[in-house]
């Protein structure tokens, strides 16, 4: 979606398109929701409750699926043809004992594996207390950052289609370091 398009989307219908555009794409919308905060347009505690309730419901969605379909036959094969074997979920399940914080923050923050990481703690069986407990926290902080920078930073970027245009040029430029540094370490 492109910059502007969102700034108008999200002014236009504010509250009641928080949940859907952060379903699609959490951490921009939290970013680009605090920037408008600190225009007016939006109260930043709503909106960062908004953020916190969609998050839990879709992270206790991933974990019940991985932990009330586990056992099913299609996820079963779906694991097998993965190779997700015993001792990888045994592996797994030290992970969240030992380095539960760790394992959530890296679960959570990776969006492209979030939902993987966030099914596997079902499958693996994680009490539902001790993973609710990671993932709120984890949230609380990835939300607080994310509406706080847009909250102080944003006005001092600009208008909110050049706050987000900049910050996709940050985003790809660390993107492209981050390539070329993990290729050049590979290589070596």
């Amino acid at each position: 979606m492109h910059p502007d398009a969102l700034a108008r989307v999200l002014i236009e219908y504010r509250y009641w398109i928080l949940v859907p555009l952060s379903v699609v794409e959490g951490p921009i919308v939290s970013f680009v929701t605090g920037t408008l905060s600190s225009l007016g347009y939006f109260n930043p505690y709503v909106a960062f409750w908004i953020f916190l309730v969609k998050d839990i419901i879709v992270d206790g969605a991933y974990y019940a699926l991985g932990r009330f379909g586990s056992d099913r036959p299609f996820v079963t094969r779906l694991l097998t043809k993965a190779h997700v074997t015993s001792e990888e979920r045994a592996r797994v399940r030290v992970l969240w004992d030992r380095h539960g914080w760790r394992t959530a923050c890296v679960g959570k923050l990776c969006w492209a594996l979030s939902p993987a990481f966030l099914v596997m703690a079902g499958v693996v069986a994680v009490p539902a207390g001790v993973f609710f407990r990671y993932a709120i926290g984890v949230a609380v902080v990835q939300y607080s950052i994310l509406m706080t920078l847009g909250y102080y930073f944003g006005r001092a970027i600009g208008p909110v289609s050049g706050a987000i245009r900049i910050i996709q040029f940050v985003i790809a430029g660390v993107t492209l370091v981050a390539i070329v540094y993990f290729r050049r370490r590979l290589r070596a």
